[in-house]
């Protein structure tokens, strides 16, 4: 007598295929999408205004390129390791909210030695073209952003 096997045989192309659909969902949901562009990647100018303190530190102005990737900043003024050298880092939220750090080395002056270590943060607000920011401690410094 012959046995007759279709259903399992359908079981098992069911099982097969469900299994399939599985391992391929799993392999599409593990292939990172590639990122979009953040809303304000691209080229910047940078101009940061120190005016000079009360206690009589000198003002300065620098002007700079930054550039933004992926919603996050990153723009250097001067030689590395040099005085009066600066880095500006940080993340842009999706409103234009922004707490950057600099960090940097002083340039020679009366109230500090040269290449001096420095950090402080910046709160910065930008939209798609420009962009402005505060320094948030000590002395008083404007930072403008403008998008090429």
């Amino acid at each position: 007598m012959t046995r007759y096997r279709e259903p399992q045989c359908a079981v098992a192309k069911l099982t097969l295929a469900v299994r399939c659909v599985a391992v391929c969902a799993g392999f599409a949901g593990g292939i990172p999408a590639t990122h979009a562009a953040g809303t304000f990647d691209g080229d910047w100018n940078v101009t940061l205004t120190c005016p000079k303190g009360a206690d009589g530190t000198s003002g300065y102005r620098y002007r700079f390129p930054a550039e933004i990737q992926q919603n996050v900043l990153h723009g250097e003024h001067g030689e590395r390791d040099a005085g009066g050298w600066l880095t500006l880092d940080g993340k842009l939220e999706p409103d234009g909210s922004a707490t950057l750090v600099a960090q940097g080395l002083s340039a020679s002056s009366l109230h500090a030695n040269a290449r001096s270590t420095y950090s402080y943060e910046v709160s910065a607000q930008f939209d798609a073209t420009s962009g402005s920011g505060l320094r948030t401690t000590a002395r008083k410094c404007d930072f403008v952003f403008v998008r090429e």
